[in-house]
C-alpha cells in the first residue's frame, strides 16, 4: 500500500498523508441522546497519543467539551497498510452516555496539491443500496447534498477510474452511511445510525449507552483503479469474517416462483423434477452430476405429508431438493391466529413493535417479526426441524431486510436492528449448520440487505429478474457494481431465477435473444443457476433445452467466477465484462436497446490484451482484435460470451 500516516493537525482536524501527499483531512462528530452535541473543531484536545509498532500504528485524539462529553478519535495504520477510523464517546466525570449518532469521518479535500476527485465536477459517488427490495438499483452520481449511499461508497473518475473508498468494518451493531453533506460543499460523512426510508425504517435508529460507545469502523482506501478498491475492501471483509462456506458444486436446478407461482402444486412440481433430470441433465444442465428442484412461495398447496415422499423420490433419481421461508416477515391478516409450531401463541405477540405498542407498518406487504422473542425462536425452529426432517438440501430465505428494522426488542440487550438481525441470522445458520443436521444444507438469501454478510451461502444481488430485455439491464446492474461480492461478501452471488420464455408476470414470451442475453447475465454472475419457466408448455421445453443445455457455457458458469465490468455506467449497466478463468481470457458483450447498435471494445482500456482470438460460445463465430479492438454487431436485446482461442 506504501507509507501512510496519521496526523493531527489542529483546530480538531485530522489528515492522512499517503505516499507522499496529504488524501483528505477530516474532523468527527456525535450526538447525546440528550441533546447534547460534539465536535472536535470546537472541542478542546485533552490528549493525544501515538503508538506503532510491527502490526502498524495508532493515533488516539481526546477531546471534550464544556458541557463534559468527550469524543475519542482513534486512527490506525494496520501492519500492511490499512488506514482505519473510529469513535467513541463517553462523558468526562465516568458517568454513562447513550448515542444514536456518531460520525468518525467528515472528510474534504487536504493538503495544497489534493485530489482531483474532491474538485471536479464529473467525478461519480458509488450509491449502494441497503438492499435489493423493491427493484433498487445501483447509481453512480455526481455528488449532490445528502445523497446516501449505505455502508460504503467509492468516490471515482470514469474516465481515469482514480478513486478513493469509504468503507465500513463492522456491521453487527450500527447501520452506516456515508452521505454528501448539505452543510460543506464536496465533504462527505460516514456515520453509525441511520434508520430511514433507503433502509425502510419508521423508527429512529437504537440507542446504545455505556460509559464508553464505539462506532463502526470506517477503512479508506485510494488507488488508481476503483474497481481494484472495490475487490480489496471485499478482501478484507473476507479476512475479517469468512462467509458461510459451501464445499459442493454451484447449484444448478429450477425454482418454481417466475415459471409457476401460486399455480404450483404436486403435479407440476414433479414433472418439472422428471424434465431437469431426463431431459436437461443429460444435455449438459448440472453442476456435480445433480439438478436442484426447488419450491418457492405457494409450497403449502403441496399437502405436508406428501412433502418428505416426494423429496424421498427426487433423492433417489439422484436429485437435490430446495424449500422456501420468510422467517423474518408476517404477511398474515390476523395478527390473533395461533402461531404453528407455538402452541397457545399468537402472531400479535411476536410482531415488532414502536415505543407505543402498535405493530410497526407493512413493508412490501410484510410487518417484521421481533427475531429476538422466544416465541418467533421456537416458531423458527420448528420450521427448521421440519426442512430438516423431510430431508431438503437448500432453502431459499426471502425478505430478510424486515429482521433489521429498528423497534422495541424483546431481548433487553438488542437496541438496534443490526443487533436483531444478527442474532437472527445466527439462530438460523447454526440450526442447518452440518455439524448439527449432519450434512451440507444450502442457504440462498433473496431480498435481503448487503449487510451484515455472509450467513447465506448465496445472496441475491438483485430483486426478481425475468426474462425480458428490462430484467437483463437490471441483472446486469448490480453485476457492474457488485461483482467485487461474490467470493469475498458471500460464496456466491444469485442473479435470480432465470426465465427463458415467459414468467408468470410477462404479457409476452421473451425473444430468443433475451432469452440469451438471460443466461449469459446468470452465467457470469458468480453464481447460482436456477431455471424458472412452466415446463408443462412445450416452448419452454425446447427453449430451456437450446439455451441451457450449452454444455460449454455451463461448464463456464460452474466455474464460480463473477466477470468484472470494463466500466462505470451511470445508474444503468455496462455492456462489457471479462474474467479470466483457468488461464484463459473472457469477455461477455451485452445489448438491450431496440436499435442496431456496434458494441465495441477497446482492449486496452478493458485490460485484455491485444492480438487475440476468441470463439463465440453461443455460435461458434469466430471473432478478432487485430486493431485492438473487439466489434459486435447487434440489433434488439441480445448477448455474446467470447473465449480466447
Amino acid at each position: 500500500m506504501g507509507e501512510k500516516e496519521w496526523r493531527y493537525d489542529g483546530g480538531g482536524f485530522f489528515t492522512l498523508h499517503w505516499e507522499g501527499g496529504t488524501l483528505l483531512k477530516a474532523y468527527a462528530a456525535a450526538y447525546h441522546t440528550d441533546g447534547r452535541f460534539i465536535d472536535t473543531r470546537s472541542a478542546i484536545l485533552e490528549k493525544e497519543e501515538k503508538t506503532e509498532g510491527k502490526d502498524g500504528s495508532t493515533l488516539l485524539l481526546t477531546f471534550c467539551d464544556e458541557n463534559g462529553l468527550c469524543l475519542q478519535e482513534k486512527l490506525t495504520i494496520s501492519g500492511d497498510g490499512m488506514p482505519e477510523a473510529s469513535c467513541c464517546l463517553s462523558q468526562k466525570d465516568g458517568g454513562a452516555v447513550e448515542t444514536r449518532r456518531l460520525i468518525p469521518l467528515v472528510l474534504q479535500a487536504g493538503g495544497e496539491a489534493p485530489l482531483k476527485l474532491w474538485n471536479s465536477l464529473w467525478a461519480k459517488m458509488l450509491l449502494v443500496p441497503y438492499d435489493n427490495t423493491m427493484w433498487l438499483r445501483y447509481e453512480a452520481a455526481p455528488l449532490r447534498a445528502g445523497r446516501k449511499s449505505y455502508d460504503l461508497t467509492v468516490l471515482f473518475s470514469e474516465d481515469s477510474r482514480e478513486g478513493l473508498l469509504i468503507g465500513a468494518a463492522d456491521f453487527a451493531v450500527w447501520k452506516n452511511v456515508v452521505v454528501c453533506s448539505a452543510y460543506d460543499a464536496r465533504t462527505l460523512q460516514a456515520e453509525c445510525g441511520v434508520a430511514d426510508a433507503g433502509s425502510h425504517d419508521s423508527m429512529a435508529h437504537g440507542s446504545l449507552c455505556g460509559k464508553a460507545v464505539w462506532s463502526s469502523g470506517f477503512y479508506v482506501l485510494y488507488g488508481q483503479d476503483y474497481r481494484r478498491l472495490l475487490e480489496a475492501y471485499g478482501d478484507l471483509l473476507y479476512e475479517k469474517r469468512k462467509p458461510l462456506q459451501w464445499k459442493g458444486s454451484i447449484p444448478f436446478g429450477f425454482n418454481s416462483w417466475a415459471g409457476l407461482a401460486f399455480r404450483l402444486n404436486e403435479n407440476n412440481y414433479r414433472k418439472t423434477a422428471a424434465f431437469l433430470r431426463e431431459e436437461l441433465q443429460p444435455a449438459g444442465y448440472q453442476s456435480g452430476g445433480a439438478t436442484y428442484a426447488n419450491l418457492d412461495a405457494g409450497w403449502s398447496a403441496i399437502p405436508e405429508e406428501h412433502l418428505p415422499m416426494i423429496v424421498k423420490e427426487i433423492h433417489a433419481k439422484g436429485q437435490k431438493a430446495g424449500i422456501y421461508d420468510a422467517p423474518f416477515a408476517f404477511f398474515g391478516e390476523d395478527p390473533e391466529e395461533e402461531i404453528p409450531g407455538a402452541p397457545g401463541h399468537v402472531y400479535a405477540e411476536i410482531l415488532l413493535k414502536d415505543t407505543c405498542g402498535k405493530p410497526l407498518p407493512r413493508v412490501d406487504g410484510a410487518i417484521p417479526y421481533d427475531v429476538t422473542h422466544p416465541i418467533w425462536q421456537q416458531q423458527m425452529r420448528w420450521k427448521l426441524d421440519r426442512f430438516v426432517k423431510w430431508d431438503f438440501d437448500y432453502v431459499k430465505l426471502d425478505f430478510m431486510s424486515h429482521g433489521g428494522m429498528e423497534g422495541c426488542h424483546y431481548a433487553e440487550d438488542v437496541r438496534t436492528g443490526r443487533q436483531a438481525i444478527t442474532r437472527g441470522y445466527e439462530l438460523l445458520t447454526d440450526f442447518l449448520s452440518e455439524e448439527k443436521i449432519g450434512k451440507p444444507f444450502f442457504i440462498s438469501l433473496s431480498i435481503a440487505p448487503l449487510f451484515p454478510c455472509g450467513y447465506g451461502h448465496a445472496r441475491r444481488f438483485s430483486c426478481d429478474a425475468f426474462g425480458t430485455d428490462e430484467d437483463v439491464e437490471y441483472v446486469l446492474n448490480a453485476q457492474t457494481y457488485a461483482w467485487w461480492q461474490s467470493g469475498r461478501l458471500y460464496q456466491y452471488n444469485d442473479p435470480d431465477h432465470i426465465c427463458l420464455l415467459r414468467s408468470f408476470c410477462m404479457e409476452r414470451d421473451s425473444t430468443e435473444g433475451e432469452a440469451r442475453a438471460r443466461y449469459t447475465s446468470a452465467v457470469t454472475a458468480g453464481t447460482v443457476m436456477m431455471l424458472s419457466d412452466d415446463y408443462e408448455n412445450p416452448a419452454a421445453r425446447e427453449r430451456a433445452l437450446r439455451f441451457a443445455g450449452n454444455r460449454r457455457i455451463n461448464e463456464l458458469a460452474a466455474k464460480g467466477i463473477a466477470f468484472c465490468p470494463a466500466e462505470s455506467a451511470g445508474s444503468s449497466a455496462a455492456t462489457v465484462y471479462t474474467a479470466n478463468v483457468d488461464g484463459r481470457q473472457y469477455v461477455a458483450l451485452f445489448h438491450w436497446k431496440k436499435e442496431r447498435e456496434n458494441v465495441r471494445v477497446d482492449c486496452g482500456r478493458a485490460g485484455i490484451g491485444t492480438g487475440r482470438r476468441y470463439r463465440e460460445l453461443w455460435s461458434g463465430v469466430e471473432f478478432g482484435d487485430e486493431t485492438g479492438e473487439i466489434c459486435w454487431q447487434v440489433e434488439g436485446c441480445d448477448a455474446v460470451i467470447l473465449e480466447e482461442m
